[in-house]
């Protein structure tokens, strides 16, 4: 079989495709495996987030996130800290942020490129303009006051998304044109794992605007599109896949990936399938490690038949854990060896 390319091979995975061999997804894109699939890259629209003596970050909205044990080192926004507790009042309350003095997207493109040492012969590129509403809301407000004023006042909240995507989307033609991505990003959210935070009715008049507008233009320009969104998403698939979602990650098993792939059949692709919860080694960090490596095995084993299917494992614990890079490095590597393998490809 002729050697193809990683880049060439995760391309043809979109939507549902069948690769030559089951790609790992390089989520980070610096995941220590002997290829790289993808990476992602962005242009920088803004000036960046504050950084606190305390170590968190106050971002453009005056939101301050704290990094923590208990999300493994992610930085999450202060507890019942809100910047915006009345919807109809955001006008009054939120910052104007500008945008950076010096947007010169090709400059950022070549910068990004240099900074993450990325080959577009063998890598392909992931990009989008940054904005996700739904985690923006939430930012602000927290859970529970999003989800009652988008009941009460989603008149308002489109407003506010409208104010916001009109920040970020006019500018979705120069990121284009000056990054030449392969994939179109998007991130949300919007989902537990027992279900969505909304009903499939709100998703559709406050959200899927947004998202379809966001990559409208990368899809008319032939790109698919990429979803980052956690948990139980199937009521949203059938609309993901109208408006030109062609992979999603990171495809939690809380969905019924198999019958997924029977329903919507050459629509999507599916990284992930592999909840970490559902997997931590037993007796850790005194695992057996081929009890690990053929956990991945059953894994690529049980989604790859007919493609759509690529591997995304991503092994967390506390931070400073002294033997997580151990376990990444066993399982990222089984991934690649047993991913090149299963469909017989050769170098």
């Amino acid at each position: 079989m002729a050697k193809i390319s990683p880049k060439d091979n995760f391309l043809q995975l979109a939507g549902g495709g069948m690769p030559e061999y089951v790609p790992y997804f390089t989520f980070s894109g610096n995941e220590p495996i002997p290829e790289t699939s993808s990476k992602s890259a962005g242009a920088s629209l803004f000036p960046p987030p504050t950084i606190n003596e305390d170590g968190s970050m106050t971002s453009m909205w005056g939101v301050t996130m704290y990094p923590n044990q208990d999300t493994a080192g992610s930085s999450m926004p202060e507890p019942d800290v809100f910047v915006l507790e009345d919807i109809t009042k955001w006008g009054d309350v939120l910052p104007k942020p500008k945008h950076r003095d010096d947007l010169d997207f090709d400059l950022q493109a070549k910068e990004a490129f240099e900074r993450i040492g990325l080959d577009r012969s063998v890598t392909a590129l992931r990009t989008g303009n940054g904005f996700g509403p739904w985690m923006f809301l939430v930012g602000l407000m927290g859970f529970e006051g999003a989800m009652v004023s988008m009941a009460e006042e989603p008149e308002t909240v489109k407003e506010l998304f409208d104010y916001v995507g009109g920040l970020y989307s006019p500018f979705n033609t120069k990121i284009l044109d000056a990054f030449q991505p392969d994939i179109w990003s998007l991130s949300d959210d919007t989902c537990t794992e027992r279900g969505p935070f909304f009903s499939l009715a709100m998703y559709r008049d406050l959200f899927r605007p947004y998202y379809e507008l966001s990559s409208k233009e990368a899809v008319e320009r032939g790109l698919p599109v990429m979803f980052h969104i956690c948990g139980f998403i199937e009521p949203f698939l059938p609309d993901m896949i109208e408006y030109g979602v062609k992979y999603v990650e990171p495809a939690q098993e809380t969905n019924d990936v198999m019958a997924l792939k029977e329903k919507y059949p050459n629509q999507m692709t599916y990284l992930g399938t592999h909840d970490w919860g559902k997997h931590y080694p037993k007796n850790y960090p005194n695992y057996d490690p081929e009890e690990v490596k053929a956990d991945v095995r059953a894994t690529i084993d049980k989604y790859s038949p007919g493609g759509g299917f690529g591997t995304l494992i991503w092994p967390v614990s506390f931070v400073g854990d002294p033997h997580l890079d151990d376990l990444k490095s066993l399982i990222w590597n089984e991934c690649y060896r047993y991913g090149k393998e299963v469909y017989g490809y050769t170098d």
